[in-house]
This record gives structure tokens, sequence and C-alpha cells, in this order.
């Protein structure tokens, strides 16, 4: 019965992604959040998040555009485009950023992303949406970002640890430029907060359940569970450079 909700909640998930408007108004926030809508943005801060939507080298990879073909995997010069990005007219990174074919190519893969992201949200994650915590009202549009902020594996570890930022690894801070997990904790509340014109009020400590979410249907204290999903450490705008 709970796979058939999912199931159900996925169809019409998949559903929602495909109209037009709902795509066209979370890919306009994803672009502004990320790079203001520059497709020839790229991180100049020693990672690989490169475009209107900052998206990884490593992302890209799973998704099946570039190949990784040894050496660091925080460095361009390590992947080559396969035939799935060469065949669509895109077999650099400066055509990725500058071209035609490559701002196309860069919807095509947020779109693929958004959708699995979308699918692998849990039923905990995706029943957020419509509640107010901490003054930030959630959202599907704001689980989103925050999905493709920090991979939807992450994302779903969070939520289940009642909020705790400490449940990320410490290189979350330092792959996005944070000094604290206060802020992060208040950059990812902000964030899904800007899908609804919400603002993150605040709370106060790190580890454990947050006093907000003390007694919240599905919420208990932190547990020691691992990351699922390697992030994609999406590059801020603070951190962008120019085209190459």
């Amino acid at each position: 019965m709970i796979r058939l909700r999912h199931i159900r909640y996925l169809g019409f998930a998949l559903i929602l992604w495909a109209s037009s408007s709902f795509a066209d108004e979370y890919a306009d926030l994803i672009r502004t959040q990320e790079s203001g809508g520059n497709y020839g943005a790229l991180n100049t801060q020693g990672g690989t998040a490169a475009g209107a939507y900052q998206i990884t080298a490593g992302t890209l990879a799973s998704l099946g555009y570039v190949r990784h073909t040894g050496g660091s995997r925080g460095s361009w010069s390590n992947y080559e485009w396969t035939s799935q990005a060469t065949s669509q007219g895109v077999s650099s990174l400066s055509g990725f950023l500058n071209s035609s074919a490559g701002h196309s190519l860069q919807d095509q893969a947020f779109n693929t992303l958004t959708t699995r992201n979308l699918s692998a949200l849990s039923s905990q994650t995706r029943g957020l949406a419509g509640q107010t915590i901490n003054g930030v009202t959630f959202t599907e549009s704001g689980l989103l970002t925050a999905a493709h902020f920090l991979g939807a594996g992450a994302l779903n570890d969070w939520v289940e640890s009642g909020f705790d930022p400490t449940v990320f690894p410490p290189e979350y801070l330092t792959a996005n430029g944070f000094s604290s997990y206060a802020e992060l904790q208040s950059h990812l509340m902000n964030r899904i907060g800007g899908a609804s014109g919400t603002t993150y009020a605040g709370s106060a400590g790190t580890g454990g359940t947050y006093e907000q979410t003390e007694g919240f249907p599905g919420f208990g204290a932190k547990r020691p569970i691992l990351i699922r999903e390697t992030p994609p450490f999406q590059g801020e705008r603070t951190n962008l450079g120019g085209n190459q």
C-alpha cells in the first residue's frame, strides 16, 4: 500500500513537473538562485559547477553527458564529453557555456535532474509541502530547490533528522564557503523560503531536534545516518567568475 501511494504520488508529481507553467517558474527560480540567469556562469572557487543551473561535472556524469577520465573529480580537465553530448553539438566546456546548443543541453540536463530529484523525495519530505516551520513555508518548488542544492538523498536525511544541519559532513561547509552549520542552515531554509516569499526566523544551536519540530508528526531526534547521495555542491553566485 505504501509503495502504491508512492507510485501514485510520483505519477502526479511528474505530471505536475511536465506542466509548462510549473516547470518554467521553477526553472526560472533555480536560474535566478544559482547564476542570476547567466548560462555562461562558472564557479571559480575550485568547484566544477557550471552554467545557468550550476550543475557540477559529477552530476553531468551521472546524467551521461560527460565521463570522468581519472584524477580529481573537482577539475573539468579530468572529464570528457560523451556521445550523448557531442551528438547534440556540445564537445567542450566552452561550448556548454557559450553556445546555443550548450544552453539547450543545460536545460535538458536540468529537466532530467529535476525529474530524478522529484522521484527521489521521501514521503516524509514531500509531506512538508504546505507546512510553515521557523517562519518558512515549505512548497514543492522550495523542496526541489533544496534537492538541487543538496541532492535529494541528503535532503531526505536532513528532514529525517529533524532539520539538524550537523547530519551533513563538514565537506558541505567547505565546498560551499560556509563558516558554520548555522550559516548553512540559514542558507538552506532561506533557499526553500525563496519559493514561497518567506524568510527563516532562525533557531538556537545545532545538534538534536529543533524546538520548532518537537512533537511535529514524523520528526524525531537526529539519527546517525550516512549521506546516501554524493552532493552536487552547486555553486554560489558569489563564487561565479567569467565564461570559459
